[in-house]
């Protein structure tokens, strides 16, 4: 939840239906901790509204996240003739996914929480 927030609120897109402390519909696939599938990670994705320059968007958040201790992953440039996004992944020390992909018609964010034994995180929330 804080690093979705954390993300929300450096993005330079609006973010509508995004509620801090709303913890509905955060989906457990099974991950791997030990043994093939035998931990859970929850994982939710927003949508937001669209940014003006998507390049100087994921820039910002790539600085962000570095001065977070983040680790960049990925940087996909998606824009070509028929798309206007880029899309930045980061890995927070815990091993948590950050994804974010603005573009000039809606933007999303995705993380996907570190995989835990835990077996009550094996429920979806409500």
């Amino acid at each position: 939840m804080d690093a979705m927030d954390d993300t929300v609120q450096h993005s330079g897109a609006t973010w509508p239906n995004w509620n801090a402390n709303d913890t509905s519909g955060y989906f457990p696939p099974p991950c791997s901790v030990n043994a093939r599938d035998d931990g859970r990670a929850y994982q939710t994705q927003i949508e937001g509204g669209p940014v003006v320059d998507p390049q100087a968007s994921v820039e910002a958040m790539k600085a962000h996240w570095e001065s977070k201790g983040y680790r960049i992953t990925h940087v996909f440039d998606n824009r070509g003739p028929n798309t206007t996004g880029i899309e930045i992944h980061a890995v927070t020390p815990r091993g948590m996914l950050l994804i974010f992909t603005p573009t000039k018609t809606v933007s999303f964010i995705k993380v996907v929480g570190e995989c835990t034994l835990d077996p009550a995180a094996a429920k979806k929330t409500t």
